[in-house]
Order: structure tokens, then C-alpha cells, then sequence
């Protein structure tokens, strides 16, 4: 391990005391990145994917399981043209992307370029049934594609239904620097003329921007992170079992 990292003990689980890594935030974007790319996804890709996987860490002591959820994909695979049509729905165009069995980071990635590619003045919606995209990575996305792109964001997950009862919808936006979720549109006239209806997948929503995110931070604190040792190592060593070569 790097010489950035020490192991402290105190932390306590019940009864069962658990050693804790000081890691520096880069490591952690590192590790993910070498992981990633070794594993086939281009570099802007894992550097996404880094970035995600730091996050997750630092809100929820995740990163590890949402690295381990971008890695379990078929990134052998050759990587192609996502495919796209539109279609027309209450006056709006819907983009379509058709990207199956594609790692779930990249269709991310393409459906939120898809979504954001008009004018800045535009509504845009586009839609996926790829399924499988972890909730911590839209977290970061969308908080980052936000504050870039000065837009309001709504990714919609739908969920496919499963009972007599049917699937259900979570909607993701970002209020107050930070991502909340709800069961109904954060906009009446998002639920009533935007969305069409979907069986799964996941829908993106790109309403012209707001002054709400003009302020907005999502800057991640540079200091050392307390995580667990024994998850730490794991995911170093996921980084060293995907060695790169020298370019």
C-alpha cells in the first residue's frame, strides 16, 4: 500500500474491533481508475467511474461495493456507437438508446450526453431499458453533470413491474447541493407531458437551466478518508491484479 496509508484501530463493530485505513481521496479515485481501465473501459470512463466510486465512499462507506458493481460488467466487449432513434411523445422528442449488454457506467455516461446534447434553452428526454446502472453512480453524475452543465437534471428509475401491484418509479434530482430522491415528479408538468410510459430502465430528464445550481458545490473534501483497512486492501489489490503497462 501506498505510504499514505496507515491503519488506526478503535472502530467498533458490536463487539468486534475493526482496523481503519487513513487514505488520501486520490487513492481511492486511482485505485478505481487502474481497476477500470485494465478491465476495459476507456480512460474517461474510469476516471468517471473513479470519481463515482470516491463519492460512494464518502457518503456511504460504499465505494468498494460500487466498484466491485462497475467491474462485474462485460467490458470485453468491443466498445461501439451507442444506438440511438427518437421518437415523439406529447410534442417531445424522446432519444432511445440501444446499448444491451454494455457495462452499466457506459450507457450511464450516454444516456446523460444524450439527454444534455440541445440547446441550453431545451427540454431534453432520453431513455434507456438497460438495467442495472447502480443508484451511487447516478448520485454522481447527476450532481456533477449538474453543476457543469447548469441545468436541472431529473433522472427517473423505473422499475419493472414484478407484482399485480406493478413497478414503480424513483425520481433523482438535485436540491440544495445535494441529490434527493421521491416517488413523484419534482414537476406536475414533468409526470404529465415529459415522461412516456416505460416497462424499466431508466429516463433522463434535461429542463433549461435554473438559477438554484449556479452556487452549487460538489467538490469532494481532499482530506484523508477513514475507511475500512479490510476494505481498502481489497480494493487496492484490485488495482494491482489489473496491471497496466507503462505508456
Amino acid at each position: 500500500m501506498s505510504e499514505n496509508t496507515t491503519i488506526l484501530t478503535g472502530a467498533t463493530d458490536g463487539d468486534r474491533v475493526t482496523a481503519v485505513a487513513s487514505v488520501q481521496p486520490r487513492e481511492i479515485t486511482e485505485s478505481a481508475f487502474r481497476a477500470l481501465c485494465a478491465a476495459g473501459a476507456d480512460p474517461a470512463e474510469a476516471r468517471e467511474g473513479g470519481l463515482a466510486v470516491l463519492r460512494a465512499e464518502v457518503d456511504s462507506h460504499h465505494g468498494l461495493a460500487l466498484l466491485e458493481q462497475l467491474l462485474c460488467a462485460d467490458w470485453a466487449q468491443p466498445m461501439r456507437a451507442a444506438g440511438t432513434r427518437a421518437t415523439s411523445w406529447a410534442g417531445v422528442t424522446v432519444h432511445e438508446l440501444d446499448c444491451p449488454g454494455q457495462p452499466a457506467l457506459r450507457s450511464a455516461m450516454q444516456l446523460i450526453d444524450l439527454a444534455a446534447g440541445g440547446a441550453a434553452g431545451d427540454v431534453r428526454v432520453a431513455r434507456t431499458t438497460v438495467a442495472g446502472i447502480p443508484r451511487q453512480l447516478w448520485n454522481d453524475l447527476l450532481l456533477r453533470r449538474s453543476a457543469s452543465l447548469q441545468r436541472t437534471i431529473i433522472i427517473a428509475l423505473s422499475a419493472t413491474a414484478t407484482t399485480d401491484v406493478g413497478g414503480s418509479t424513483e425520481y433523482l434530482t438535485v436540491q440544495n447541493g445535494a441529490v434527493t430522491s421521491a416517488t413523484e415528479p419534482p414537476n406536475a408538468a414533468i409526470a404529465a407531458s415529459l415522461l412516456p410510459p416505460s416497462e424499466g430502465g431508466n429516463t433522463v430528464v434535461v429542463l433549461p437551466g435554473t438559477n438554484d445550481l449556479a452556487h452549487l458545490d460538489v467538490s469532494i473534501s481532499q482530506k484523508p478518508l477513514k475507511v475500512r483497512e479490510e476494505e481498502w486492501h481489497r480494493m487496492y489489490q484490485l488495482s494491482r491484479n489489473y496491471l497496466m503497462a507503462d505508456r
